[in-house]
């Protein structure tokens, strides 16, 4: 069976990565096309993977300039006349397209063409930002979803958000039967490494935030939140890692208001990227996890931290929430609400022993393993038709 991938967002961050290494490993012939937008030319050669099996390969296109990211239809037409030169489509069974409203397209255009068969994701980007900025394609992106033999979602909240609230009711009875939730994996080095220590909360929450340093995930807001609990009397830290994320924007600006409200604080830790070995030792000298941010497809971390058996603040009505409920290994907290996300840590300090012992009993393995997760895709490719 030969897929061809089309992800403009390869190289950025390891998911992808994770993914088409699981699919090489249970014999699937891969073609990932990787259609840089102008801002990411850099990431060429990125993340290169080695292939077992015979005929994979990625191809990173450099075709797109800065105007595209204005001019929509160009774009898609542009990667499309550029995929056709660098791959023989007609040695592909199938296309797994990592977006809606951009690889989607693309896939899409070749389906019209030739008649390949394709599935397509809908992540936060196709939410949040297509389906907000181009409202007037959003008669195309119905076409998108009726062609597509599968739509998957990363998440439960992301399929609630956009079949109840985005798609008109007589396009999701269209598509409802052909719509599914596959989660992201976890990195193995994760779940190779579950912690067996019991948690505890003995007067002092060690917080531990693992993200890049920019604005959608909430760190300000997040110290600020610890600032009022301080005031109130609680004994809390923030160990933050992530300052210089690899192959994310980095914002200037941002992390000076970060240093700036950290000054002079003796429980504020402001770290840069770590490994993720080093990330788990960091994990382990903590009780508890927290990043509430915005328009965050899943979350990978949270469930890294679940890994090492820590109750978690996660970000309300974005990817991760719906996947257990409110209470049951932490709690879910508004991005930008101060005064929110302190009483969800709150609720977490008076609740934290049984969220610790919750968070003992999860089988990660069995939803966000890539050996599971990986089989589940390759048994969506013999189904398209």
């Amino acid at each position: 069976m030969h897929i061809l991938h089309i992800s403009n967002s390869y190289g950025g961050t390891r998911v992808y990565e994770n993914l088409y290494t699981q699919l090489d490993r249970l014999g699937v012939r891969q073609t990932v096309f990787v259609p840089l937008n102008a801002a990411n030319h850099s990431r060429v050669g990125n993340q290169m993977i080695d292939f077992q099996t015979p005929g994979s390969r990625i191809i990173y296109s450099t075709v797109l300039k800065p105007i595209h990211r204005i001019l929509y239809m160009a774009k898609i037409n542009a990667i499309v006349k550029d995929l056709k030169k660098n791959v023989d489509l007609g040695s592909v069974d199938a296309i797994h397209a990592s977006t809606l409203c951009l690889d989607g397209a693309v896939a899409y255009k070749l389906h019209q063409e030739t008649g390949l068969p394709y599935m397509c994701a809908i992540r936060n980007t196709d939410v949040n930002n297509y389906y907000e900025v181009f409202k007037w394609r959003r008669g195309f992106f119905v076409k998108i979803l009726k062609a597509a033999g599968k739509i998957v979602f990363i998440s439960p909240k992301y399929k609630e958000k956009f079949l109840g609230k985005i798609v008109p009711a007589d396009v999701r009875k269209l598509i409802e039967e052909r719509v599914m939730v596959i989660p992201n994996g976890v990195s193995n080095v994760f779940l190779a490494n579950k912690s067996s220590d019991h948690k505890t909360f003995e007067g002092v929450l060690n917080l531990i935030f693992v993200a890049g340093f920019f604005k959608r995930k909430g760190l300000l807001e997040t110290l600020r939140a610890i600032e009022l609990l301080r005031n109130k009397g609680y004994k809390i830290t923030l160990n933050a890692i992530g300052k210089g994320l690899p192959n994310r924007p980095y914002d200037k600006e941002y992390i000076e208001q970060v240093e700036e409200l950290a000054r002079g604080k003796d429980w504020v830790t402001l770290q840069p990227f770590k490994k993720p070995e080093e990330i788990i030792a960091e994990m382990r000298q903590a009780n508890a996890f927290i990043m509430v941010s915005k328009f965050e497809t899943f979350g990978l971390v949270y469930v890294e931290a679940l890994s090492q058996h820590l109750p978690i603040i996660y970000a309300k009505e974005e990817g991760f929430d719906g996947f257990y409920p409110d209470g049951f290994v932490g709690y879910p907290a508004e991005a930008g609400n101060i005064e929110g996300i302190a009483n969800k840590i709150e609720m977490l300090i008076k609740n934290y022993e049984a969220i610790a012992r919750n968070v003992e009993t999860l089988e990660l393995e069995t939803d966000f393993s890539w050996s599971n997760i990986g089989k589940n895709y390759l048994n969506i490719y013999k189904t398209l038709k």
